[in-house]
């Protein structure tokens, strides 16, 4: 049995004394994220920020999936939406679609697309703990 390989991610967060934000640091780049409970001026609450990340890791996935089997990509968009219960406090789903712009007939993006889902990280991870349901629509291409 082959053993899996590592790779090891990190990021630094840091909160300014009474500041509503935190910038998260890796490497050349920082993002600020709001890190005070409730106040939706603070910047992208920490579930907004992973939901960003569904989008972030679905869209690199799919751009490598799709450039590996020859299949022209235009634009694309993925709206990710989340389901937060209060008691305990956590996600109890994630949807996301996923707009695309390509040539590539229906059939190949859904294979494409199933790829892509399986090699996420960030899917891969989540639906260990909650349902990640992902689906596509096709951009016209003149946008």
């Amino acid at each position: 049995m082959e053993q899996p390989e590592y790779q090891t991610y990190k990021v630094q967060l840091q909160r300014p004394a009474n500041s509503p934000r935190s910038t998260v640091r890796v490497r050349d780049f920082h993002l600020e994220v709001g890190t005070t409970s409730g106040d939706p001026n603070a910047g992208f609450n920490p579930a907004e920020t992973l939901l960003s990340a569904v989008g972030g890791c679905i869209t690199s996935s799919f751009l490598l999936v799709a450039k590996n089997s020859d299949v022209s990509v235009g634009a694309l968009s993925v709206e990710v939406s989340g389901i937060r219960q209060s008691t305990p406090p956590q996600l109890v789903s994630v949807n996301f679609v996923l707009s695309i712009q390509s040539p590539a007939e229906d059939e190949k993006i859904d294979r494409l697309l199933s790829i892509a889902e399986r090699n996420s990280t960030v899917i891969s991870t989540l639906r260990k703990a909650i349902p990640v349901i992902g689906s596509w629509n096709r951009l016209s291409q003149g946008i």
